[in-house]
């Protein structure tokens, strides 16, 4: 099998870069292949059991499309795009994060058929690697600590504590409401 030159892998990436940007999930069409084992359009073509293009072992391979109806996902195995199953403890917003931000998969071969196993991070995560900025964008999001949980920068924190305390500490405070604020004690201490 001959490697292809860069031009031809530059055209062949160039349907899938174009699907990403358009936010399509699945690629437009497969890879050329010789007229004899031709796919129809849209068809993934499967490199047979055994060629050097259908290695065994953990690969990282890009994502160029991805159904969430059938968890299967479209991946660039040198100049072939192959299909690939999500094994079951996968979520499928971790791949469809990967196809978002261009990030590899990890698959492997397992049983005759294509595998992914999870994604290869190359971002830092939020509460495991220092970064510069994080966004969490969630429908809830609940922080759970056993004793308290505080939320601090520079000279200024919030700190809820599991006794039923709640502590602002900063040089100013500023509340604001649009409708009806209410204190309700059963004390009020000012100063």
């Amino acid at each position: 099998m001959s490697r292809p030159d860069r031009a031809s892998l530059a055209n062949d990436l160039e349907p899938a870069a174009r699907a990403a940007s358009t936010g399509q999930r699945w690629p437009s069409r497969a890879p050329e292949q010789p007229a004899d084992d031709a796919p129809r359009s849209g068809a993934i073509a499967t490199p047979p059991a055994g060629s050097e293009a259908s290695p065994t072992g953990l690969m990282a391979l890009e994502v160029t499309g991805f159904d969430p109806a059938t968890g299967r996902a479209a991946l660039r195995l040198g100049a072939a795009v192959i299909e690939a199953r999500l094994d079951a403890p996968l979520d499928p917003v971790v791949v469809e994060g990967a196809l978002a931000r261009r990030e590899r998969l990890i698959v492997q071969r397992e049983e005759g058929e294509h595998v992914v196993l999870g994604a290869l991070r190359t971002a830092p995560t939020p509460g495991i690697d220092p970064g510069d900025s994080y966004v969490i964008e969630a429908r809830r999001v609940t922080l759970r600590g056993e004793h308290e949980v505080a939320l601090l920068t520079g000279a200024s924190s919030v700190v809820l504590r599991a006794l039923g305390h709640i502590e602002l500490l900063s040089r100013n405070i500023t509340s604001r409401a649009s409708g009806v604020q209410k204190l309700i004690a059963r004390m009020i201490h000012l100063n």
